[in-house]
């Protein structure tokens, strides 16, 4: 972590000294900004340091804003409306029938109700897949069949339904397994080994939080193996049923999902408030060594205004300077940071939550406005030090 760290601020750095390199290329008719850019340039390893510090810290404190509110209410939003929020598991066969007539009683519509035959993948077209280090090898998967294509699992390649000795896998496992229609796959099971030949694929929507499975069987073809059943449902009426389910079936297991998402929700927003603060004592961190690096050069500043003071600089225009150098400097490093976030924020989009990306306009306005608000009243201090009564002219005078 503290190495990506230190990569992102010196990447954040080199990306805000090009910009200042364009800024002293362009025809400025402001007179100050060109002395506050060109005074910049002149101490890269400060300009540097300050640019990493500050564009790292808003970089980072725009993007936890935005994937503790934006983001997670957008994959929230996205689920379902009538999304289930608790999953019956470990469900007898005998005990079927009866959950059924109890959760008509109960005016509840469960999705359907799925065998389940729990096996692990050994072999790939006769090959072990023993070494290979993809997490579905490395514990038992949950197998099922069914006589209809599920209408969340649109099929990408082959055709259903599958036949006996036929089975139909899940697209994403297909392709980091290198598995292809018409290769064959083996399972070990509690009371034999079984083989199957791929014949479709299957592109799975994982977040719709309904029951879905790598692997889906034709009816018959697992009849010989342990099974038990699945099946969920939607709630929202209190706990009374739910206690009477767990009397009525005390061996079936009830996972509350909605609890579970509510859970991970709370923890989200308090790593998130943790992070916060780390990042805001980052930026005061900041702007204490920007402080520092300008208690430093107080003499240097000084002897610089005598000079443009000499050449004829008014006071209105030295303070103006030093307004702009901060502000400047406040700015770019405000929009390295919109730049940084956008781009971490679109692969998170795009990778991370299956999102369309879309450019978040409040970054580009926001960060580079705020970074220069908060470095220009450091300009403003500055000047008011440097300028304060008639010293400088003193010792232009002297």
């Amino acid at each position: 972590v503290l190495a990506v760290a230190v990569v992102l601020a010196l990447l954040c750095g080199l990306v805000g000294w090009m910009l200042l390199n364009v800024l002293k290329r362009l025809t400025l008719k402001s007179l100050a900004l060109r002395l506050a850019v060109n005074r910049l340039l002149r101490q890269p390893w400060s300009t540097l340091s300050q640019l990493s510090a500050f564009s790292l810290s808003f970089m980072l404190l725009a993007m936890l804003l935005v994937l503790r509110g934006d983001l997670l209410d957008r994959w929230q939003q996205q689920l379902p409306a009538e999304s289930p929020n608790y999953f019956l598991i470990n469900i007898a066969p005998e005990q079927v029938t009866p959950l059924k007539t109890f959760l008509a009683e109960h005016q509840i519509v469960p999705e359907s109700f799925y065998p389940i035959v729990r096996a692990r993948l050994t072999q790939i077209n006769g090959q072990t897949t023993e070494g290979n280090t993809d997490e579905a090898l490395n514990r038992e998967l949950n197998l099922t069949w069914q006589a209809n294509q599920p209408d969340h699992n649109p099929l990408t390649a082959g055709s259903w339904p599958p036949k006996a000795g036929e089975v139909s896998m899940e697209q994403g496992l297909a392709e980091r397994l290198n598995i292809r229609l018409g290769d064959s796959v083996t399972f070990m099971g509690d009371t034999q080994d079984f083989t199957a030949k791929v014949t479709s694929l299957r592109k799975v929507d994982w977040e719709s939080l309904r029951p879905n499975f790598f692997f889906i069987f034709p009816p018959g073809a697992l009849d010989n193996q342990p099974q038990s059943w699945l099946t969920s449902f939607r709630w929202e009426n209190g706990n009374g049923m739910l206690t009477q389910l767990n009397r009525a079936f005390p061996t079936v297991s009830l996972l509350d999902i909605g609890a579970i998402l509510k859970q991970v929700g709370q923890v989200l927003g308090q790593v998130s408030r943790a992070l916060e603060v780390m990042v805001v004592l980052v930026t005061l961190c900041g702007i204490l060594l920007l402080l520092a690096q300008v208690q430093v050069g107080m003499r240097q500043r000084h002897q610089e205004l005598v000079v443009y003071r000499t050449l004829g600089a008014g006071k209105r225009l030295l303070r103006t300077t030093l307004w702009c150098e901060f502000a400047l400097l406040g700015f770019v490093a405000g929009l390295v940071a919109a730049i940084g976030a956008e781009t971490a924020l679109a692969v998170l989009q795009t990778r991370v939550f299956d999102f369309p990306w879309q450019p978040d306009w409040r970054l580009w306005l926001t960060l580079p406005l705020c970074g220069a608000l908060l470095l220009s009243i450091c300009g403003g201090w500055l000047g008011t030090r440097l300028l304060k009564g008639k010293a400088l002219f003193r010792q232009f005078a002297g």
